[in-house]
């Protein structure tokens, strides 16, 4: 069973190389979802989250000398996980929000984050349970010079992008190149297909419109052929209009091929406007 987007995004954001003392306790501090020292309100830092999600926390504590810890229990079908650090003080998030934005969002993202398949409208958003970590997170949406919608959902805001443009460079800003890179592929795969969709509509209207005169065409000569008005043709007029009548699918281009000697499609298609403007006149005067 194949990955979703998301988790593709979130495994290769799992596995950015670990940055400067600064941008891990942004990181730490997004993974948390927290405000407060965690160790002072005996919390862990990171509750739940896939297996790469907590591997990643324990690389983070490890690096800041955390001393992490890491508890799991098996619950219905589903292990949980919770990861623990010794009591260091961390910095001020304000100043971890100034060093490393990109760090904080590429923790939150991880733990609360989501991006919609690359084949469907472009989505991307992070829960945020609480209304104070929902400002923090703005402010560091901000920082990065983008600007985030905010919705409530379930009791909780979320925090949203819409723009295609936007998302790549957030995800390419969090360390995620190679999804940056399936997203741009996959917009221009669907930019060709709807190139060809247009070219394939088009050249289908063009070949009904084309039938569909010639079908009036031959309609028309058939009433004069009928009512014996055809006669005072001249002979180039009258060879347009027998081919007009048995090939009506020709394009001008087909259909000059087959006079003697050949002639272009200009002249056929003067040729045609004629003859329709000698039937026209031949019906009036009956």
């Amino acid at each position: 069973m194949s990955w979703s987007y998301t988790r593709q995004v979130k495994a290769e954001l799992a596995q950015t190389p670990i940055g400067a003392l600064p941008c891990c306790w942004a990181e730490l501090w997004g993974l948390s979802g927290q405000l407060r020292d965690p160790f002072e309100q005996q919390l862990p830092w990171l509750r739940g989250g896939s297996a790469f999600v907590v591997r990643r926390g324990f690389r983070l504590l490890k690096r800041l000398q955390l001393q992490p810890t890491v508890h799991l229990w098996r619950r219905a079908r589903r292990v949980e996980f919770t990861l623990w650090g010794a009591d260091v003080p961390p910095p001020d998030i304000d100043q971890s929000l100034r060093d490393c934005p990109d760090a904080f969002l590429r923790g939150a993202f991880l733990t609360r984050g989501y991006v919609a398949e690359i084949d469907r409208p472009v989505h991307w958003e992070i829960a945020a349970p609480s209304d104070p970590l929902a400002s923090v997170l703005v402010t560091a949406i901000t920082a990065l010079g983008l600007s985030a919608h905010v919705s409530r959902r379930r009791g909780q805001q979320v925090l949203y992008l819409k723009d295609r443009e936007q998302v790549a460079y957030l995800l390419g800003r969090m360390g995620a190149h190679q999804s940056v890179l399936a997203m741009e592929s996959e917009s221009v795969v669907r930019s060709m297909k709807n190139q060809v969709n247009r070219l394939v509509n088009s050249e289908t209207a063009n070949v009904k419109r084309i039938v569909d005169s010639a079908l009036r065409d031959a309609a028309l000569i058939s009433r004069l052929i009928n009512l014996g008005r055809l006669g005072p043709l001249n002979p180039e007029l009258r060879q347009l209009a027998e081919l007009r009548v048995k090939h009506p699918e020709w394009s001008f281009e087909e259909i000059g091929r087959h006079f003697s000697p050949p002639i272009s499609k200009s002249a056929v298609n003067h040729r045609l406007r004629r003859l329709r403007l000698w039937m026209q006149n031949q019906l009036e005067n009956r």
